[in-house]
């Protein structure tokens, strides 16, 4: 496998390792980290380019809006989905929760589209796979994403950069290095995120559909949050 293809921890030791260890939730994360970090750069540009088509008199501003909806809508959904499977007799406990595994796979996915999404309405450079990988962690960690990226390049603060924008002039081999630390990170917080949801999908009598709407648009509000914050202002024209 290409180098830039791996998943390595921060010393970049066996990437099996980090998986192994990685839990549930986390595995799932990985998975859709690799599927993310390899979709094909025209379906990004090409989502982005049919936003400016419909919508010809809109800024990069006004079409991140767009974009922030299209998201929330899907993570609000998908969530109110899988807590009414969960409530359905006979489904029962466990294929809720396995549901509800699937569709954290969804909801990753979709945050990876959705960050690419946006750091190209930026101009950010998302073609090398390192640079999504970055990215996309540094989107789903925020604060603390930013805080590991500060220690590769210097405080981000002096440099008046964001971290999307740091990540998007490293160097490859020092942006893996980094890349390895955030996917330390990201395994444990994500997983930790997502286990504090799946208790509310997984409550019975409906209350599930409830709570999964609510928990999935926490996460994506945060997600959201993260973008604007990580990823730098938007350019005022195209």
């Amino acid at each position: 496998m290409a180098e830039n293809n791996i998943i390595t921890d921060a010393v970049h030791s066996d990437p099996a390792v980090l998986e192994d260890n990685a839990g549930f939730s986390g595995k799932y994360l990985i998975r859709a980290l690799d599927k993310a970090v390899h979709m094909q750069t025209s379906a990004i540009e090409g989502y982005v380019s049919w936003l400016r088509k419909q919508n010809p008199d809109k800024s990069p501003a006004q079409l991140q809006v767009l974009v922030d909806k299209h998201f929330m809508r899907l993570a609000t959904g998908s969530g109110a989905g899988v807590g009414m499977a969960a409530a359905v007799p006979g489904i029962g406990f466990v294929t809720g929760a396995l549901a509800i595994g699937a569709e954290s796979l969804v909801f990753l996915d979709a945050a990876a589209f959705y960050t690419m999404a946006s750091a190209h309405l930026r101009g950010i450079d998302i073609r090398h796979p390192e640079r999504r990988r970055g990215l996309i962690l540094v989107v789903l960690l925020g604060t603390a994403g930013k805080a590991i990226v500060d220690a590769g390049v210097g405080d981000l603060s002096k440099k008046n950069n964001a971290p999307g924008v740091a990540i998007s002039r490293f160097n490859i081999s020092g942006l893996m290095e980094v890349n390895g630390r955030l996917m330390r990170y990201a395994v444990k917080e994500v997983s930790k995120r997502f286990r504090s949801a799946w208790i509310g999908k997984i409550l019975p009598f409906g209350l599930g559909a409830v709570l999964g709407t609510m928990a999935n648009r926490k996460i994506a509000k945060k997600t959201v949050g993260n973008a604007y914050d990580s990823l730098g202002p938007l350019p005022e024209h195209f």
